[in-house]
């Protein structure tokens, strides 16, 4: 059996993974990086997935100096949120902000953001990658953690979970879970509108759950539609006529009527919130630490956060034990406020709109038509959103200089 013997094991090769991998480059941190996707099955299609990039994510990818815009990106200026059947509507235009980017973020493919964050591991030199498959066994000892492949040991002082959520790691590692089902599948797709409307994101909200238009170039946008479980099935096995018009009928207002559409995908929607104990010399990023509903796109902003925030203690901790309980646990409170406030906006944001009794349907458009004729609150959303103001408790600090805000 080999043994590998680092500093840092980061389990996961995904975009959580390689950012946190590229935010320790050129450190004397020595990491290997495991693939933990079982090797003898293929990966699951993902047509068209793409990423939501708020400006905040941008900055901070471009303090890892990854290449920026991603090839095919598209810029979101404003996100309009809408209601089904009520006239109230919410545009939050990147004028509120005053950024110089002149943007809230941008949407581009999700293998595009991997591509570029793999280019830029380049100048990597102290990390390895290797392809390992789910880990088999996983011991403690007072100085590290040993996992445990049929043909490959890693001894590694600290173990950081990137691998999304499904590496099957709660039992192994005796891992705390929160989490419930939202009883609602996301359909995936690509879209062509007759005429082109640029810079643009749709949030609608449905009966049944939020139905999201995501500008991604070329006049297109990718969808996010949240259906039940039956009707998610039944829609998904439509033709592309059909298909068109069950989702035209649907569309929020200004987005012209659609004429195209891209292969389709489907996955189940639920929350999930996965924590170790400080002493079992483990660290949780990205949707390994929390699984959000795709309501606002917060995935991959959330997970940068969490990946900058450690490696910025790791760094700090120099020599030192990069497992040590008191890191881990200034970790955990750093990023505390941050992740709790953005899983309570999902969450409350979903069902409050969800909710079909007609008070409710009354007091949403209301909130809605209030929320427009309010810049200040507006600005303050769109600041949250775009992730360049975060609670002072969570303050992400920086890689180079002094604590700050993105």
């Amino acid at each position: 059996m080999r043994t590998q013997a680092v500093q840092i094991a980061i389990l996961g090769n995904g975009p959580i993974a390689r950012s946190l991998a590229l935010a320790l480059a050129g450190t004397p941190i020595n990491m290997v990086m495991l693939d933990t996707f079982p090797p003898q099955q293929a990966r699951p299609p993902q047509p068209d997935r793409t990423v939501a990039l708020a400006l905040g994510t941008r900055r901070l990818l471009q303090d890892l100096q990854v290449a920026l815009p991603l090839q095919g990106s598209a810029a979101i200026r404003t996100v309009q949120i809408t209601q089904q059947g009520a006239s109230g509507q919410v545009k939050l235009d990147a004028q509120l902000l005053g950024s110089p980017e002149g943007i809230l973020g941008e949407v581009a493919s999700l293998d595009h953001l991997g591509d570029a964050l793999e280019t830029a591991l380049g100048r990597c030199t102290n990390l390895v990658q290797m392809t390992a498959g789910p880990v088999q066994d996983l011991q403690w000892h007072p100085d590290r953690v040993t996992l445990k492949w049929p043909e490959l040991q890693v001894e590694a002082e600290l173990v950081v979970v990137a691998d999304g959520g499904h590496g099957h790691l709660q039992s192994l590692a005796h891992l705390q879970r929160l989490g419930w089902d939202h009883n609602r599948h996301a359909i995936v797709s690509t879209v062509t509108p007759r005429e082109k409307v640029c810079g643009i994101a749709y949030e609608h909200f449905l009966d049944s759950g939020p139905l999201a238009f995501l500008p991604i170039g070329d006049g297109r946008f990718s969808i996010v539609w949240s259906l039940r479980p039956k009707d998610a099935s039944r829609i998904l096995a439509l033709p592309e006529g059909p298909f068109l018009e069950a989702l035209n009928r649907q569309r929020p207002r200004g987005l012209p009527p659609l004429i195209g559409s891209g292969p389709r995908s489907v996955y189940p929607l639920f929350f999930q919130r996965l924590w170790a104990q400080p002493q079992q010399r483990m660290a949780l990023v990205g949707n390994a630490a929390q699984t959000i509903h795709p309501l606002a796109g917060q995935g991959y902003n959330l997970g940068l956060r969490d990946v900058i925030t450690l490696a910025a203690l790791l760094r700090r901790a120099g020599a030192e034990d990069m497992g040590d309980a008191e890191l881990l646990s200034d970790y955990a409170r750093i990023r505390r406020r941050d992740r709790l406030e953005t899983i309570a906006f999902t969450e409350a944001m979903n069902r409050l709109f969800g909710a079909r009794l007609l008070p409710l349907r009354l007091v949403r458009t209301a909130a809605l038509v209030a929320l427009e004729r309010l810049p200040a609150i507006k600005r303050e959303l769109a600041a949250r959103l775009a992730g360049i103001e975060l609670p002072a408790a969570s303050t992400i600090p920086d890689l180079i200089t002094e604590p700050r805000h993105v």
